[in-house]
């Protein structure tokens, strides 16, 4: 297991398990605004998530849409290489956020 901090935020993504994002509002498919929304947050270190949803008007942040399999933002990632195990459980994520005292979110990622 490995950890990391970054100076800025980046997008963690899934690799190729990528299968689509869809609009947190109104559940519409969000790939066809999506790319230029990142490219005008990136421009901007990701300082700014929220972006205003064509398919319905209202402001979302990158963050929050719902992508097909997770992707978040963030500064640091705890990174386990084939760990040998299928799953973490409900718990010990519970208890890896306590102990790092911030939310996390899982994102299973291929490369």
């Amino acid at each position: 297991m490995k950890s990391s901090f970054e100076d800025e935020v980046r997008f963690y993504d899934p690799g190729e398990n990528w299968s689509g994002v869809k609009c947190s509002a109104c559940g519409a498919d969000a790939e066809e605004w999506w790319g230029e929304a990142m490219e005008t947050a990136s421009a901007d270190g990701f300082k700014d998530l929220n972006t205003v949803a064509p398919c319905c008007g209202a402001t979302v942040s990158l963050n929050d849409l719902r992508y097909i399999w997770p992707a978040a933002f963030g500064r640091f990632a705890l990174e386990a290489h084939n760990p040998g195990i299928g799953d973490t459980t409900e718990e010990q994520d519970r208890k890896m956020a306590e102990c790092l005292g911030t939310p996390l979110r899982k994102i299973w990622g291929q490369v």
